[in-house]
């Protein structure tokens, strides 16, 4: 059920315009980041960059990067807190919102269009969004059945460029996981620098340290534990 073409469904809820996901860093990154310690084409950097992006990701509730064409539907019932007058507050699945593309009221799926019907919001005077938070904001929705549908189709997403401090963590990550499988308990290389305790040996490359934590909270959706 996705007016993409090509979308596909997230863990997080929305759909978006890809078929397949990039990693947050190619093999090439990794070792650029580790001074060329690892070759690019190690079948252990293969591995673990997949589980290291997707802890990351799973982590904020959103993909992050790159930026794509998303869409979300929501059920009016589970917003009924979010209504401020006649006007709808949104929390959308993601901390950088480039655009809004439409919102559709009273939304049903129409199989023969393979799009949203409904009342229509494209025009811009009729809503207002945080590109830094993810916060929708549409004006004068007025009464709406509690099981109606909205959906919204926007475009989130930093650039590959934007993110050098995730590309770094999921780097940590990766080394982590590499090297506490040969029980070593530090590692130093180009720009990873990272030291483990007894409680890390053996953690995959998914799983992420309580300071990794608190430096991802930038980039993590409000509402998400």
């Amino acid at each position: 059920m996705s007016e993409f073409e090509h979308g596909q469904l997230t863990p997080w809820g929305y759909i978006m315009d890809c078929q397949t996901l990039p990693d947050l860093i190619t093999a090439q990154d990794f070792s650029n980041f580790t001074g060329g310690k690892f070759g690019t084409t190690d079948s252990r950097i293969s591995a673990n960059i997949p589980s290291a992006s997707a802890g990351i990701r799973n982590y904020c509730g959103w993909h992050i990067s790159p930026s794509l064409d998303c869409g979300m539907l929501y059920n009016v019932h589970d917003l009924r807190d979010a209504f401020v007058g006649s006007d709808l507050l949104i929390q959308l699945p993601a901390t950088f919102v480039t655009e809004i593309k439409k919102v559709v009221l009273n939304a049903k799926w129409n199989s023969d269009t393979e799009d949203w019907d409904g009342e229509i919001i494209e025009d811009s005077d009729r809503f207002d969004f945080g590109m830094g938070d993810g916060l929708l904001k549409v004006f004068d929705v007025g009464l709406l059945d509690r099981r109606a549908k909205i959906f919204v189709k926007y475009t989130a997403g930093f650039p590959d460029t934007a993110i050098p401090l995730v590309k770094e963590i999921a780097a940590n990550s990766v080394a982590r996981a590499l090297t506490t499988s040969y029980g070593v308990t530090s590692e130093t290389a180009g720009g990873v620098s990272v030291s483990y305790s007894s409680a890390w040996s053996g953690k995959g490359s998914g799983a992420l340290m309580d300071d990794t934590r608190e430096t991802l909270g930038v980039y993590k959706v409000k509402g998400v534990y």
